[in-house]
């Protein structure tokens, strides 16, 4: 859309690269609903005037697939909305807590084998102490 290579965009998403005048230029020419200050400084509001609609679809509605074809090959992004986020979450959440019952069962395992062994040992004692044999 702006008439620059898709690797000049990744350099400045991933790399932090710094945006050169052009290009800032291009996205002004071409989305006149940008703020020049916000893009540049990342001061005040994002958008000037209304907010485009193709934009909200990604933070609302379902989960949904979007595949962005450039001439580097093809993008694919996932959007999630807060359901599918909370409901991860959720399930993050009950494995944790079989996760933890599980540690405190092989917690009491653990002090069990302690107090068995250490009953072997005064078992042991005694029965050393009953023939006078050092071994």
């Amino acid at each position: 859309m702006l008439g620059v290579p898709d690797s000049n965009t990744r350099n400045y998403l991933s790399k932090g690269t710094k945006v050169n005048a052009d290009y800032l230029e291009r996205i002004a020419v071409h989305f006149k609903n940008v703020s020049l200050n916000w893009l540049i400084a990342g001061e005040g509001e994002p958008f000037i005037g209304d907010v485009p609609t193709q934009n909200q679809s990604n933070i609302s509605g379902k989960k949904n697939t979007v595949a962005v074809a450039g001439s580097h090959g093809t993008i694919t992004t996932n959007n999630y909305n807060l359901a599918d986020c909370e409901k991860e979450r959720d399930g993050l959440r009950t494995q944790l807590e079989h996760a933890q019952r599980e540690i405190e069962l092989l917690n009491g395992q653990l002090q069990m084998q302690k107090t068995i062994i250490e009953g072997k040992d005064q078992m042991l004692d005694l029965l050393k102490g009953g023939f006078n044999r050092p071994n």
